[in-house]
């Protein structure tokens, strides 16, 4: 997927099982009043405008039909992400807190509030408002704070919510697999026989049996009962698969013509040089999911003079925006190819200063940044570029056994997976050679291995001086949501090196598929 996963921060928990695209329809809000009931006008206009490529257009239409029908709450959350569509960040988290204002005593707009809050990276916001919607008894509401509180830190409460809803509803999948993640299972302590006597005998919709049979497969590995762990992880990720219409064909074109468009050494068609200073202020960290990427940002962000915008999806947008058009992904491969590096930058540059605060170094933090790494160096010399690296069964069942919120749909199965990383690494190896100098490629063994000597070269890297907090990153408190939230608040541990070596047999065909093309193991 050239265009990433570029919805991720605008689904919901409930939603999130199904992919997205940033031109996808606004949903008119359900039972609304008949003042709220004009605008579909507007939200027809602005749909047919997103259709198009025209964000700004789209942007425009909905700013105008606010002041003309001003009680109308349901246009606030279409304009609050057509303004994080197009970069503007500082406009949209003021406008959401006037939602917030105007949505009091509205459950219905106070759980559309909410996400949008965590959209902004308003946080602490969002969970004092999933606050209000638990102690009005909604389970959304009640689950949302939890995972919420997750990324601030706080699994202990976190847990108490989570057992409440397993209490109230043993077979809901979605609580049971978070707080599957929360603790290190034990002998003493642990839902293993629980969760596979509701796989054996409990009626269970779709998603939740795709959800209890990963976190069954969680605790069982923590046991270290690495068959059976397999086992479940494999059955999840079949159900989840064939609830799927996908083709890692469509994506191995893509990435064949990133490298067949983007193969130069400047990074692209256009030879333009940009200025040496241009992005300094950014820190791109990237590379495949569950490589290391959030190990990284937390050591970068531990230094007082940079801080982490998380998983954004701004490069990609500024790409779509600025081409001005709706184009189909081998055209903005082809097109941005002969972008002048001064397009690009400022398209993503802008964007950048539109995060509230301001510090020397901000990390983007999005893992399938990769595919831009050409852009990215030819139009912002200046930009840090860290490209994480780990072994490739390793790299390959970290996936695996993870289910995604959204995006990935490749990692389903083991066939796919290993095609797919057949393409990553040709693309890697392209950019090891011609990118040298200008993207640090990091092995997550190395940085484990010898991690004084690799954490203080990472934070040189990002041309930043060495500060011991950096070392230190387990004790950084600011919030991470991604699937590695729970292990980066703990001290540096070694065990997911040659983690796969517990899975040798089981991973014997994904091994074969990777030795067969050269990959070496």
């Amino acid at each position: 997927m050239y265009l990433g996963a570029l919805c991720a921060p605008f689904l919901n928990a409930r939603s999130a099982w199904h992919n997205g695209n940033p031109t996808q329809k606004i949903q008119m809000t359900e039972n609304v009043d008949k003042i709220e009931a004009m605008p579909q006008g507007a939200i027809r206009q602005a749909n047919a405008a997103l259709q198009g490529g025209r964000f700004f257009d789209a942007l425009e239409v909905l700013s105008d039909a606010r002041k003309k029908y001003s009680d109308a709450l349901v246009l606030f959350p279409h304009t609050i992400r057509s303004l994080i569509f197009c970069g503007e960040h500082l406009k949209a988290r003021a406008l959401v807190r006037e939602y917030l204002d105007r949505a009091v005593d509205m459950p219905q707009h106070l759980a559309e509030c909410a996400q949008l809050l965590v959209q902004c990276q308003l946080l602490d916001e969002a969970v004092s408002t999933y606050r209000q919607l638990a102690a009005g008894g909604s389970r959304d509401g009640k689950y949302n704070l939890a995972v919420n509180l997750v990324a601030l830190g706080n699994t202990t409460e976190a847990e108490e919510i989570l057992t409440a809803l397993l209490e109230s509803n043993p077979t809901d999948g979605q609580a049971q697999l978070v707080k599957s993640g929360l603790n290190k299972a034990t002998t003493a302590s642990n839902d293993v026989a629980h969760i596979e006597s509701l796989l054996a005998g409990a009626r269970l919709s779709p998603m939740d049996r795709i959800q209890l049979h990963y976190a069954v497969g969680r605790e069982l590995e923590d046991l270290q009962e690495f068959p059976a762990a397999f086992a479940h992880f494999q059955k999840g990720a079949n159900l989840r698969r064939r609830g799927m219409q996908y083709r890692v064909e469509g994506d191995l074109e893509t990435l064949d013509l990133i490298r067949q468009c983007h193969g130069g050494g400047g990074g692209g068609g256009g030879e333009q040089e940009a200025d040496a200073q241009v992005g300094q202020e950014a820190v791109f960290v990237l590379g495949l999911p569950r490589s290391g990427t959030t190990l990284v940002d937390r050591i970068l962000s531990s230094h007082s003079d940079c801080r982490s915008l998380g998983e954004i999806t701004d490069f990609p947008m500024s790409l779509m925006v600025a081409s001005g058009r709706k184009l189909a992904k081998s055209e903005l491969v082809r097109e941005t190819a002969r972008w002048a590096p001064e397009k690009i930058a400022q398209s993503y540059l802008k964007r950048l200063q539109n995060f509230p605060g301001s510090l020397p170094r901000n990390i983007d933090k999005t893992p399938q940044n990769f595919l831009y790494a050409s852009l990215i160096t030819r139009s912002m010399p200046g930009a840090s570029v860290i490209w994480m690296d780990r072994h490739p069964l390793d790299a390959c069942f970290a996936m695996y056994k993870t289910l995604f919120q959204m995006g990935y749909p490749f990692s389903y199965d083991l066939s796919d997976l290993g095609r797919y990383y057949i393409g990553y690494w040709k693309l890697k190896s392209q950019w090891q050679d011609r990118l040298q100098g200008k993207v640090r490629f990091q092995r997550y063994d190395r940085l484990v291995e010898d991690f004084p000597r690799q954490a203080r070269e990472l934070v040189s890297s990002a041309k930043l001086d060495w500060q011991p907090e950096c070392e230190a990153f387990h004790h950084n408190r600011s919030a991470v949501a991604t699937a590695s939230s729970v292990q980066v608040r703990q001290p540096l541990y070694k065990s997911a090196v040659a983690h796969w070596r517990h899975y040798e047999h089981q991973l014997e065909p994904l091994a074969a598929i990777l030795q067969q093309a050269g990959v070496p193991l």
